[in-house]
């Protein structure tokens, strides 16, 4: 059984943490699923502050995780445009690969959907490669269910959302109602 991490989220300073980034993004555990680490730092450099944070285990950087709301023009070239109105979509990695299984995705989307319950967000979703097994177990421990599989261009995907309504507190525990 592996000890008990405390895992939370931490402003990102794209000039302070872009060499981590990087070295995340270039890392074959995560560029597998995220494409080429160029067009991903040139992304994630334009983000708000808020909208993007570091995942920290026990103080530690351990991953990346933003969220945004995707206009009409995005969910419709992704052919997504049923999904619920306002929702906010939510991308993760863990970057460092000793923290991969351990708990820390779920945790830090847990404290993310707590910060966006608090904000007045009633949905959050997230797509993921159908064949990202870990990546769809991890969602469904944060709360995350299947709304529906599409056609990506870079092959089958699936899109879980997870309903914030009552769903979590203010500590980010799941409330089961």
């Amino acid at each position: 059984m592996q000890p008990a991490i405390c895992v939370g989220l931490e402003v990102l300073d794209p000039r302070r943490d872009e060499q981590l980034l990087e070295r995340w993004l270039r890392s074959p555990h995560v560029a597998r699923w995220w494409g080429a680490a160029e067009l991903n730092l040139a992304t994630l450099g334009q983000r708000s502050r808020d909208t993007h944070a570091l995942i920290t285990a026990d103080g530690r950087p351990v991953g990346y995780l933003c969220w945004q709301r995707p206009s009409r023009e995005e969910l419709g070239a992704a052919q997504l445009t049923d999904l619920p109105e306002g929702l906010v979509d939510i991308d993760i990695f863990i970057g460092e690969p000793d923290y991969l299984g351990c708990g820390a995705g779920p945790k830090a989307l847990t404290v993310l959907l707590a910060k966006l319950h608090g904000e007045g967000v009633r949905f959050a979703g997230l797509a993921t490669s159908i064949s990202n097994v870990s990546a769809i177990r991890a969602f469904e421990k944060a709360g995350f269910s299947v709304f529906r599989d599409f056609e990506d261009p870079d092959g089958p995907y699936r899109y879980m959302v997870a309903q914030l309504d009552s769903a979590v507190d203010r500590r980010g525990v799941r409330v089961h109602r």
